[in-house]
């Protein structure tokens, strides 16, 4: 009976340990969550509140204190998104508007719903040779137009350096904006590569500016030219000014899902506000 005694009185010392140990590690989780909250650490912060309700399912107080820094936390989070966002976009916003200064804006009323950035070398009153034009949409989707005189059907185009390092577009095979006719005895035909058709070009002429670098047209046929400097100049600043439009937009778009965030977690707070006065 003795001996009985004692395994009970052991097995309950244990289990007392065991669950202070619990607690503590509850709340030594908590603490260092509100002091990585405090150091503006949210990250490790948000980690240590994981941990907290993972590792310590029972400790209730210290589950509801983390739930409420959870929030604060993420508050905190998105106000810092935002602010980083707003310090960036003052500094791209000017970037923006001063490259668009050396480009052309185009746009056809009757059939456009939005225009597009040509590079001012590039603008010509008409087809006056097999070339690549570049230009940039109001999205700052960058594109692509391979120009050709001939009768040649092409729907891929590569870009190759002297050492043979290449990029080439995807195959373009529906209409879309491309377009085949004829003018006075002459054929022309024009083949828009734009988003994901683009596959990287514009990079590879940009990084390769300073090369030659040769253009094979392939289809039912293949033609092969080299590109001029001016066009390799006219391809790397519509990259650049794609790159810079992109980069803007998605720190808008950041700083507005922030808010948006912030929004939410408003009303949630509210929510609970109307909740308590009801009880």
């Amino acid at each position: 009976m003795q001996g009985y005694l004692k395994t009970v009185v052991v097995f309950l010392l244990i289990f007392v340990f065991a669950c202070n140990t619990k607690d503590d590690g509850a709340k030594l989780r908590l603490e260092a969550a509100r002091n990585y909250y405090v150091q503006k650490q949210y990250s490790l912060a948000k980690q240590e509140i994981d941990s907290l309700n993972t590792l310590y399912p029972k400790a209730i107080e210290e589950r509801r204190a983390s739930i409420l820094l959870l929030d604060s936390v993420r508050r905190s989070e998105n106000i810092q998104i935002i602010q980083e966002c707003d310090s960036l976009i003052l500094i791209f916003s000017p970037e923006v508007d001063k490259m668009k200064k050396s480009f052309s804006y185009q746009r056809n009323k009757e059939y456009q719903e939005t225009g597009a950035y040509v590079p001012k070398e590039s603008v010509t009153s008409g087809i006056t040779g097999t070339t690549l034009r570049s230009g940039v949409g109001e999205d700052g989707i960058l594109y692509l137009e391979s120009v050709f005189l001939g009768k040649q059907k092409h729907k891929q185009i590569k870009v190759f350096t002297k050492d043979g390092s290449y990029a080439e577009s995807k195959e373009v095979t529906s209409d879309g904006l491309n377009y085949r006719f004829s003018n006075l005895g002459k054929d022309y035909e024009v083949i828009r590569f734009g988003g994901n058709d683009e596959n990287g070009l514009a990079r590879f002429v940009f990084v390769n500016a300073d090369k030659p670098l040769t253009v094979t047209l392939e289809g039912q046929g293949k033609y092969s030219y080299n590109l001029s400097q001016t066009i390799k100049t006219a391809i790397s600043k519509s990259f650049q000014l794609s790159t810079m439009m992109l980069q803007l937009d998605s720190l808008k778009e950041a700083k507005d899902k922030a808010e948006f965030r912030i929004y939410n977690l408003d009303k949630k707070k509210e929510g609970e506000t109307e909740d308590v006065a009801i009880n």
